[in-house]
């Protein structure tokens, strides 16, 4: 590039030169002048030539490059192609649903929500002075159904309250008598419960929105308690001693309630004694989401845990195993799991068993009572 305009400078001096001995004032010198610009201007063209062609050459270049890319360029090898490896995705894991149960954590017996992805997130509904118990979802998730000793002097009375806890409310007042063991029929649109009104432990059925006085279903003498229907409606299960001891027992409730409606009575109404070989007490009936099986606690084998039967009381199946007392089991995550209630010396805590494989979890570990569950998806 300097070369260049070295080049450039000398061929403009060397015109100058070449005009002034033509045109120019020293005429007598003018044969020096043209000698010096001829020469100046040989100059600028040895430069100027000297300059392309050096800007002319090509850099050298390894051998083996030159061939590389003269077959690059010529015959492009393809890139392999293949079919991308599918992206690895997790099967989610199962939604764990909620719980809700009582407990004393709070300083007083109240009504608890566990919830999250491992059931370990803990929302407290009530906060009454008096105690709140057994609670259950209604069949759509939108009401929880529970027992109160609010406003009654310890009495335990039918409450109801939406699922977030708002709008507590009394569902039954009777004073003068005890009421526990309360369920939703599949439907919603009726609630089964236990009451001592009547001196005895009997089962009573009303309407869920407490427009109609209840009706007693079971009208008998002996002692009848925590009902539990089947999810098509049909059928309720319930405790009973009419045999001799507490036994599983099953009615026709379709029939039994419309007998009773009508002011009559009807054989329905005594049921069937699905757990009569067992000279020990069976308790806490509950029918799998499929309505095939029935799941109770039983004092057989020496000690207190979870059975499982088919719904007509045959092929019995033992889940728990434990030496601690094991009782009120409740179906979960879609009948594939039971969750139950255990106490070791006077502490309660929530268990979750998976019946496919067996293996137990606990929910709750702390001291004081946390039980009575009651799952929904």
């Amino acid at each position: 590039m300097f070369s260049l305009i070295l080049a450039t400078i000398l061929f403009i001096l060397g015109v100058g030169l070449i005009g002034g001995a033509l045109f120019g004032k020293l005429r007598p010198q003018r044969t020096i002048l043209l000698a010096v610009g001829v020469l100046i201007w040989a100059l600028a063209a040895y430069l100027y030539a000297n300059t392309t062609n050096h800007s002319n050459k090509v850099s050298p270049t390894p051998v083996s490059v030159v061939a590389a890319t003269a077959t690059t360029a010529a015959t492009p090898t393809p890139r392999p192609t293949s079919t991308p490896a599918p992206t690895a995705t997790s099967t989610p894991a199962p939604s764990m649903g909620q719980l809700v149960f009582h407990s004393d954590r709070g300083g007083n017996l109240d009504i608890w929500v566990a919830e999250g992805p491992d059931l370990s997130e803990f929302r407290q509904l009530t906060t009454d002075e008096q105690i709140d118990v057994e609670p259950h979802w209604s069949p759509d998730g939108s009401k929880i159904l529970f027992l109160s000793g609010r406003g009654t002097d310890g009495v335990h009375d039918l409450f109801i309250m939406n699922a977030d806890g708002s709008q507590q409310r009394r569902l039954l007042s009777w004073p003068d008598s005890y009421e526990w063991g309360a369920t939703w029929s599949p439907d919603g649109a009726y609630i089964a419960f236990t009451t001592t009104r009547d001196y005895n432990y009997e089962i009573y059925v009303m309407p869920a929105d407490g427009s109609a006085d209840p009706i007693n279903l079971t009208q008998n003498a002996a002692l009848d308690t925590y009902a539990n229907w089947s999810p098509d409606g049909r059928w309720l299960v319930f405790v009973s001693d009419r045999g001799g001891n507490w036994d599983i027992w099953k009615m026709d409730i379709a029939a039994c309630l419309a007998a009773r409606q009508a002011g009559g009575t009807d054989p329905a109404c005594e049921g069937e004694n699905l757990t009569a070989d067992n000279i020990d007490d069976d308790l806490y009936p509950r029918w799998s989401p499929d309505g095939a099986r029935i799941a109770f606690e039983s004092r057989r084998n020496a000690n207190r845990d979870i059975y499982i039967m088919d719904a007509d009381g045959g092929n019995l199946t033992q889940v728990t195993t434990d030496k601690s007392y094991e009782t009120y089991p409740i179906w979960a995550l879609n009948g594939q799991a039971i969750i139950y209630s255990s106490q070791d010396k006077l502490n309660w805590n929530l268990f979750m068993v998976d019946l496919a494989s067996g293996d137990t979890r606990q929910i709750t570990q702390r001291e004081g009572e946390d039980r009575f569950g009651d799952w929904r998806p």
